[in-house]
């Protein structure tokens, strides 16, 4: 094995059209370098111009694509107003509905939660402190049990809260939970009242 030298090529030369400095063409020539920025804020820009989120929905009065006949009456149009009003208004849940549901959610969450959270220190405890052999899988049933229950919690949570604004409901909420289990059930499932 020897040491190979190799010859190293002249580099190539473009005819004279291409290598003026000169832009005689009516027309902006992009490089790839200048360009690139201009693909970095397309994304952004079109963001910008048509934003979504969770802000509030917007107030724009839906129009309907009935052609207005002279004959219609003042009170046909204000039906259909109210009509459009009682459709957007028909999914939304009370604000005060809203805050007895998260409320309730964090309690059935946060309970079963932490208790399972406080199960880990408490094995380890009993490992390494008072050196009892506690088996690896007690541990796991432990923290599935009370992790899968706060995942019930969410439900329960949502269920067990008065649906109705004007009523508090009880502490547990076993009632209201029996109420609201079918409307549950049926909603998850695409159906309507």
């Amino acid at each position: 094995m020897g040491i190979h030298a190799y010859a190293r090529a002249p580099p190539l030369s473009l005819p004279p059209s291409l290598t003026s400095t000169k832009n005689t063409s009516p027309f902006k020539i992009l490089s790839p370098r200048n360009h690139s920025h201009l693909l970095l804020l397309k994304p952004i820009s079109a963001t910008l111009n048509s934003p979504k989120g969770f802000g509030p929905a917007s107030k724009k009065p839906k129009k309907s694509k009935k052609p207005n006949k002279k004959y219609e009456s003042e009170d046909e149009d204000e039906e259909e107003e109210e009509e459009e009003v009682d459709e957007r208004e028909e999914g939304v849940i009370p604000e005060i509905v809203t805050n007895r549901m998260m409320s309730r959610v964090g309690l059935t969450v946060g309970i079963p939660l932490f208790i399972g959270l406080l199960f880990f220190p408490f094995f380890y405890y009993l490992k390494v402190g008072l050196k009892i052999d506690v088996p690896t899988w007690v541990p796991f049933i432990v923290s599935f049990v009370f992790f899968g229950t706060a995942l019930l919690g969410i439900s329960y949570g949502i269920v067990s809260a008065s649906w109705d604004p004007l009523r508090e409901g009880s502490l547990l909420g076993w009632n209201e939970a029996k109420k609201n289990w079918p409307v549950f059930w049926q909603s998850l499932r695409g159906g309507k009242k």
